[in-house]
């Protein structure tokens, strides 16, 4: 591969690889502030336990609310999150009331664990339908304890459970941990694909704000070559990360990317060098949307505007393979560019 279309791809992917990060930091930020992963464990638990409810994440929620009419009066979720296992793993040991019965806050939702071990939950479920004082459950108990529960899925699953395991009350309880386990790798797709959106509406933000154009990004790096040795140079560094998470690999680059973002790259909604003469354009034509050749006709005008929603466009769909894909993807074309090309055998 021709030397110069190379370093241009590796300026680009480090550029995708950086905006993704950033992407991906500023979503982790948002998703904390709305208490996302408490809340879809939460819902995890609530389908696991009590069947799906009817309340839904409202991020804008600025008071917690009651159950609604016709829910269970005491949920089995509530009676697992209230056992000393679970609770202990909220915010100051404290579950917010209604947690997983009710919309709740974005203050309450802050508070809710974002992780429960599948050992506590296994015990805390033993604990609340076979309530032993003297600590000595036996398999005798529990399947008496499981004909009491109200007719559902939970009781038919574990019901099912404890057939196969016979006295074995230690394969029981891991069964009901690996139960646990599959339930909650269903409530992580949930979790992605919720802040799959997130992360798009973000970079659509980020996008327009900072007018990331990854077509106008693409020339300038092809026809600027200190600004494409500037950042082949910092995106070698980056490829050096390794399996470091993607952010850190940012975090430590910060200063370095710093620098290269006065070098030219074209970021920011500058004026174009062809409309230095700021009565010369219109804002449009300033900013590079349309065409700045004076008697520009319509055509040349919708080709230009084309091209900017094509670049904004790109710039967001690189967003949807993550920025460990990108990572992954510079340091393979890092190797490639560092071997080079396999040389010629000389005839003998």
């Amino acid at each position: 591969m021709d030397s110069l279309v190379l370093e241009t791809v590796i300026g680009l992917v480090f550029v995708f690889a950086v905006f993704a990060s950033v992407v991906s930091m500023l979503t982790e930020v948002l998703a904390r502030y709305i208490g996302l992963r408490g809340e879809y464990l939460m819902r995890g638990l609530r389908t696991l336990l009590d069947g799906g409810g009817d309340f839904s994440l409202d991020p804008f929620q600025r008071t917690s609310q009651e159950p609604k009419p016709g829910s269970p009066p005491n949920p089995l979720i509530a009676r697992v999150l209230g056992q000393q296992p679970l609770e202990a793993c909220a915010d100051q040991g404290k579950m917010p009331p209604n947690a997983g019965n009710a919309k709740l806050s974005n203050k309450d939702r802050r508070k809710l664990p974002s992780y429960l071990s599948a050992r506590s939950v296994a015990q805390s479920i033993i604990s609340v339908v076979v309530p032993n004082a003297s600590g000595t459950t036996t398999m005798d108990d529990i399947r008496a304890g499981l004909a009491s529960l109200p007719d559902g899925s939970l009781k038919t699953t574990l019901q099912q459970l404890a057939a196969q395991t016979e006295k074995d009350i230690v394969r029981f309880r891991t069964d009901i941990e690996h139960w646990y386990d599959d339930q909650m790798d269903r409530v992580s797709g949930w979790y992605k694909r919720h802040v799959r959106w997130i992360s798009l509406a973000v970079g659509v933000l980020l996008v327009l704000a900072f007018n990331l154009n990854a077509v106008t990004v693409a020339r300038s790096l092809y026809t600027d070559e200190a600004l494409r040795g500037a950042i082949v140079t910092e995106a070698a560094d980056a490829a050096a990360c390794g399996s470091k998470e993607p952010a850190t690999c940012v975090a430590n680059l910060r200063s370095e990317v710093a620098k290269f973002t006065g070098t030219g790259l074209p970021l920011g909604w500058g004026t174009v060098a062809a409309c230095a003469t700021p009565s010369a354009c219109n804002w449009g034509q300033a900013k590079g949307l349309l065409d700045p050749t004076p008697d520009a006709g319509f055509g040349s005008d919708l080709g230009f505007l084309i091209g900017a929603l094509a670049g904004w466009t790109l710039m967001v769909l690189t967003l949807l393979p993550g920025a460990r894909f990108w990572f992954d993807a510079l340091s393979r074309l890092g190797s490639l560019r560092s071997s080079g090309p396999k040389p010629e055998r000389t005839p003998v």
